[in-house]
């Protein structure tokens, strides 16, 4: 007896391609594991146009009370001790940002053993996972860098209305001895020295950098280049990287997923994508990094009306008489670091000389 049958490859099956895609992509990216609506989250996730309309979201910050309060029955009204509540604002703007891929026609695709619209699915994870990567990375840098694996050209300076800005002075610090951009030397490397100051300057910034609770312990993160990560491993003694990997054993957070260990309530990571430049020292010819002390809050993401992390648009047609296949993805989100007064929010930028070692 016959039994109807479709096959994997047949044109009526169904594939939700939106939803594989967004699977795909997830497991592509460094930076899902940090993201969360909870205020301790690295990077807070804003959920405020998911049900409407809109391309902006506006955050408040408010501020700590300050100065003197009375004592007994002094009288306060009218007083400095009465005190308004003082609030800052920082805006993320959303667009959608797409990438398709096309076959050349049907004839291109008998020639090969590809069902491609699978493969379409697969390139398109893979270049969602680090497109999301290179934009969160240069939003908290708030720089381009000189990075030419980056999808977006060295001339880019932000997207949806999201402006790359420069951290301020109080919240960059540079390694060894140097002050500026133009004072870094190959001797100002990224060590662990470099840790302990930024530990001691976080929990002293006003407002401070809050942490990220981790079984009620409280931990930062600190990314770094590939080249900053090698000469700190290079530059400690071998006793103090087994002090730093033995902090780690047993820990089943997220945040510790791939790190190189814990120094002083700092869990280290490194990453290829972490912003690099090439024109610091006094003859502007120096090869650096831009490493991140992150605390809570450091950056903020939203999607747009219906979106969740990973929701994709997926859009498939027939180009030239129904010949070519063009599939097309799309996501619409945005992503900034956290500015309120001007001054960066949750993080630190930290410069140091970062050359290649090979």
């Amino acid at each position: 007896m016959a039994a109807t049958e479709f096959g994997l490859n047949h044109d009526l099956a169904v594939k939700r391609w939106s939803t594989s895609l967004a699977v795909e992509a997830e497991v592509n990216q460094y930076f899902r594991k940090f993201m969360g609506t909870g205020d301790d989250a690295m990077i807070k996730v804003l959920k405020d146009l998911n049900k409407g309309p809109g391309d902006k979201v506006t955050v408040g910050l408010r501020m700590k009370l300050t100065g003197d309060g009375v004592e007994g029955d002094n009288i306060i009204e009218g007083t400095s001790a009465e005190e308004a509540l003082s609030y800052f604002a920082d805006s993320l703007f959303i667009d959608q940002r797409r990438k398709g891929t096309k076959s050349k026609g049907k004839m291109s695709e008998q020639r090969v053993p590809y069902n491609l619209r699978a493969e379409g699915r697969n390139a398109l994870s893979v270049w969602f996972g680090e497109d999301y990567d290179q934009q969160i990375m240069m939003a908290l840098a708030g720089a381009r860098g000189v990075d030419t694996t980056f999808h977006v050209p060295t001339s880019f300076t932000g997207r949806a209305q999201n402006t790359l800005t420069a951290p301020d002075s109080a919240h960059l610090v540079y390694g060894g001895d140097a002050t500026a951009k133009n004072d870094v030397a190959a001797a100002d490397i990224m060590e662990i020295a470099l840790v302990e100051r930024l530990v001691a300057k976080c929990e002293t910034l006003d407002p401070m950098i809050m942490p990220f609770m981790i079984n009620g312990e409280k931990k930062y993160v600190m990314l770094m280049h590939t080249y900053q990560a090698y000469s700190i491993r290079t530059a400690a003694s071998t006793n103090d990287w087994i002090d730093i990997r033995k902090n780690t054993d047993g820990q089943k957070s997220l945040i510790y997923q791939n790190s190189l260990g814990e120094y002083a309530g700092v869990i280290l990571h490194k990453h290829r994508n972490v912003i690099r430049f090439s024109d610091y020292g006094s003859g502007a010819n120096l090869e650096a990094a831009r490493a991140l002390f992150l605390g809570a809050q450091s950056a903020m993401i939203a999607w747009g009306r219906g979106g969740t992390y990973g929701r994709y648009s997926w859009n498939e047609d027939k180009d030239d008489r129904g010949n070519a296949l063009a599939i097309t993805a799309g996501s619409i989100y945005g992503v900034k670091r956290s500015i309120f007064n001007s001054k960066t929010y949750g993080s630190i930028a930290v410069d140091t000389y970062a050359a290649d070692p090979t």
